[in-house]
C-alpha cells in the first residue's frame, strides 16, 4: 500500500510538472501532503473528511500559511476525484481563512536611493532591475545576456516564459538610466547573475536573500519585492494607465496589479479636495477655546 501511495503522489507531482507549474510549487505540494499524511497516520489519499478536519484544526501558523497549505490539499483531492481515484472530495469542506486586503508597500524613495547609491557592484544591478524595471527575484536570477535587448528600439528586457511566474512572457522597455546602469555589468553571454562557482545562475531564493540582507544591513526594513511595488506605483503615477502597468508587471488580471499599485498621497488629496463642498471652510477654533 505504501508503494502504491507513493506512486499516486508521484503521479500527481508529475501532473503538476506537465502543467508547467514551478518546481518550487511542486516541492511545496509534496511537503504539505507528507505533513498531512503524518497527521492522519495513514496514506494521504486515504484520509477522510474527518481526518482532514482534525488536521485543519491543529494548524497554528498564520492565516496566509494556512491558506497556502489548504490550497495544496484541496488541489490534490480535486485531482484524485478527477482521476477517478476517489468517489468523493473530503477536502471540499475545509474552511479557508479570509485574508485581509492589505495595502501595497512600496519602498520609500529616500530609502531606495540610499540603497542604490551604497550598493556594491554585485547588488546594484539587482536594485536597478527591481526598482526601475519591476522584475521579480526569479526574473532577475534567470536573466540571460541575450535577453537584454540593448540594440532594439526601444531597448528593453525580454522576460522569457521560463523565467517568469505564470509563464507570461513580456517585454519591459529600459529607460536611459537603466540602460546606462546595465551595459557596463553585462557579460558577453550567459547568465547575468551567475553562481560564484560558475555552475549556472543564482537561485531566486539565494538572490533574494542577498538583496534582502543588504537592505536590512542598511537599516531598511523593506525587501527586494518592495522595489517592484515601488516600480508599479511610480509607473501608475507617471502614466495614469493601469493597463500599461499590468503589462509591465506581467499580470494576467487587473486585480493582481491593484495589489502592487498604491494611489499616491498627492492623487488622493487632489481627489478629496475636488469634491464640492458648501461655502467657505470654517475657521479652526483657537487653541484656548477648543472643547
Amino acid at each position: 500500500m505504501a508503494s502504491s501511495t507513493g506512486l499516486i503522489v508521484r503521479a500527481h507531482l508529475d501532473w503538476m510538472r506537465q502543467r508547467g507549474l514551478a518546481e518550487s510549487t511542486v516541492t511545496a505540494r509534496r511537503i504539505v501532503l507528507a505533513r498531512v499524511a503524518r497527521s492522519g497516520g495513514r496514506p494521504v489519499w486515504e484520509l477522510s473528511a474527518a481526518d482532514l478536519q482534525d488536521w485543519r484544526a491543529g494548524l497554528r501558523t498564520g492565516d496566509a500559511a494556512i491558506a497556502a497549505d489548504l490550497s495544496h490539499v484541496r488541489m490534490f483531492f480535486r485531482w484524485l476525484a478527477g482521476q477517478g481515484l476517489r468517489d468523493d472530495d473530503p477536502a471540499a469542506g475545509l474552511v479557508v481563512p479570509r485574508l485581509p486586503d492589505r495595502l501595497p508597500r512600496p519602498i520609500p524613495e529616500a530609502r531606495l536611493l540610499a540603497a542604490f547609491e551604497q550598493a556594491p557592484p554585485r547588488i546594484r544591478p539587482m536594485i536597478v532591475l527591481a526598482g526601475w524595471c519591476g522584475l521579480r527575484a526569479k526574473e532577475i536570477a534567470l536573466l540571460r545576456r541575450e535577453r537584454v535587448c540593448d540594440t532594439q528600439t526601444p531597448p528593453g528586457i525580454l522576460v522569457a516564459w521560463d523565467a517568469t511566474k505564470g509563464r507570461r512572457e513580456r517585454y519591459v522597455p529600459m529607460s536611459d538610466f537603466v540602460l546606462a546602469e546595465m551595459l557596463p555589468v553585462l557579460p558577453a553571454r550567459g547568465w547575468v547573475f551567475p553562481r560564484s562557482d560558475g555552475r549556472g545562475h543564482l537561485t531566486p531564493d539565494h538572490l533574494q536573500h542577498i538583496a534582502n540582507s543588504y537592505l536590512h544591513g542598511l537599516g531598511i526594513p523593506e525587501t527586494l519585492h518592495s522595489l517592484r511595488h515601488r516600480f508599479a506605483t511610480a509607473a501608475l503615477d507617471a502614466t495614469g494607465n493601469v493597463r500599461t502597468v499590468q503589462e509591465l508587471l506581467g499580470h494576467k488580471d487587473l486585480a493582481s496589479t491593484a495589489v502592487y499599485t498604491r494611489v499616491t498621497s498627492a492623487a488622493a488629496l487632489a481627489a478629496v479636495q475636488a469634491i464640492p463642498a458648501p461655502g467657505q471652510p470654517r475657521r479652526a477654533p483657537e487653541a484656548g477655546k477648543r472643547a
